[in-house]
């Protein structure tokens, strides 16, 4: 436990690695519970309320760097901070429930048998001490982490201890994965390519579609929070951070920009109409707006709602003044390859789905698929797949829907952005052979518990979404993000 903890310490994983290592089923099934209201309250689980002030302080004990949120993206990390912060309360609800506790003298015990705190088989108060340097722990926070870890593990075990699947099961599963499989396939994007998108499709498509090609244009009004606005003098001192604080619980209680600030005229900034690369309706660019930060800012989605940003160590109240939606003309480049590429896939989709249905109305079989082949001058290839990791020719997501069908099918297997197509026979499998005493198959143990459990887990995610009622304040946390 201890090796894992002190390589990924500083790690943005390991800051939230409470909902991902613990108990992600609790928030499969959470849904579209983002909403309006409350201006100081992010979060009501089943009614009782949590402030913004209190998820503010919780993210400033995550201790998130620049780097971190440049690497994952804003709205993702602080979208993952929030899952775990839920996911903790929503654990800590349930463990209580249940009767799970570690008390002081468990605790103590487990920290004590850590060897990596022993010195000639005894605790070392030194090395204990040392950890807590070289990962940048505190002892409250390492042992509070500790006590999490041990408190879910209760509570995984609560559901899924003691789970050992019948021997049938777990060869069925081994069979399934490690059966290997002769097939024959078309690369039917050999024959799709042949296809062109004629000027008159692309027109036609653009006419019935207009409404939809358009494009966003916001106007901002902006002002820097330099001390000089806030305290007329120059220095970055105390006075000055307390009147930035100030700043951001007016904006997050919900007052207007004009009264947060009074008198701000001739030191505030108009944008005026842009689009989201800084251009205007006339093609004209704002090049004297920073790239980044004008990518903060187009995010702003409530108009006539301040937002307070920090952007390189400078601090900006923002607001949205109004947007609109401008028609997109048919001689920008960017639109028809746009519209080529949506009819290229709606023309994919519909000669899938034609061989599809010619498949399950027998229509469509080994005779047809050479017939296809011929006609179109394409070669049928040939490929054995040794198990279901072998992705030698197909990629995982693709093994695994050719492992869904059996010896003698035909299919139309594609991937999700319908960027690969093939259509594909299984001409032949071969059984593999099972030593109950090999290492592969004993792995396959684990993995056959392994989706059990993942079951359990699905079933009892339901459970809890039944139970916990979890709506989040949209206006408040997005408000939370753009102050980061």
């Amino acid at each position: 436990m201890l090796s894992s903890i002190r390589k990924f310490s500083k790690s943005f994983m390991a800051k939230i690695f409470i909902a991902i290592i613990a108990l992600p089923f609790l928030l499969w099934g959470m849904g579209d519970v983002f909403r309006s209201g409350k201006q100081n309250v992010i979060v009501e689980i089943n009614k009782d309320k949590i402030s913004s002030k209190e998820f503010v302080n919780y993210i400033q004990k995550v201790q998130l760097t620049n780097e971190e949120i440049k690497k994952f993206g804003k709205s993702k990390i602080f979208d993952d901070v929030l899952t775990n912060y839920i996911s903790e309360k929503i654990i800590s609800i349930e463990t209580e429930k249940k009767g799970l506790v570690l008390t002081d003298k468990s605790l103590r015990e487990i920290i004590f048998s850590d060897k990596n705190f022993q010195k000639n088989e005894k605790f070392s108060e030194t090395k204990y001490e040392k950890f807590m340097l070289e990962t940048g722990f505190t002892k409250t926070n390492y042992e509070k982490r500790l006590r999490d870890m041990e408190l879910k593990g209760q509570l995984l075990t609560f559901y899924s201890g003691g789970i050992k699947l019948p021997d049938f099961i777990v060869r069925d599963l081994y069979t399934k994965n490690n059966i290997s499989k002769e097939i024959q396939y078309l690369d039917l994007n050999k024959i799709y390519s042949n296809k062109n998108i004629s000027d008159k499709e692309i027109k036609e498509f653009y006419e019935k579609n207009k409404k939809f090609f358009t494009e966003k244009f916001k106007n901002f009004r902006y002002v820097e929070l330099v001390p000089e606005t806030l305290t007329g003098k120059k220095e970055f001192d105390e006075s000055y951070f307390k009147k930035l604080n100030e700043i951001e619980n007016n904006i997050l209680d919900g007052n207007d920009f004009d009264t947060i600030i009074p008198g701000l005229k001739g030191k505030l900034k108009s944008t005026g109409f842009l689009n989201s690369t800084k251009t205007n309706e006339n093609g004209k660019e704002a090049k004297e707006l920073n790239e980044d930060f004008f990518k903060k800012i187009f995010s702003i989605q409530n108009r006539k709602s301040p937002e307070f940003i920090n952007f390189k160590d400078k601090y900006f109240m923002v607001e949205l003044l109004d947007e609109k939606e401008v028609e997109t003309s048919l001689a920008d480049v960017n639109l028809r390859k746009t519209i080529n590429a949506q009819l290229k896939f709606a023309y994919i989709l519909k000669e899938n789905k034609k061989i599809q249905d010619d498949i399950k109305n027998r229509k469509f079989g080994e005779k047809e698929m050479m017939l296809l082949s011929k006609e179109n001058n394409i070669q049928i290839d040939k490929t054995k797949i040794k198990n279901i990791n072998d992705n030698s020719k197909f990629n995982t997501v693709l093994l695994n829907g050719i492992y869904k069908f059996n010896k003698g099918q035909i299919f139309v297997l594609s991937d999700s952005l319908l960027k690969e197509n093939y259509l594909i026979r299984i001409s032949g499998e071969e059984i593999p052979k099972i030593n109950i005493n090999s290492g592969e198959y004993k792995e396959n143990i684990k993995k056959a518990n392994a989706e059990y459990i993942k079951k359990v887990y699905k079933s009892y995610d339901k459970h809890v979404n039944s139970k916990y009622n979890v709506e989040v304040n949209n206006k408040v946390f997005e408000r939370i993000k753009n102050s980061f």
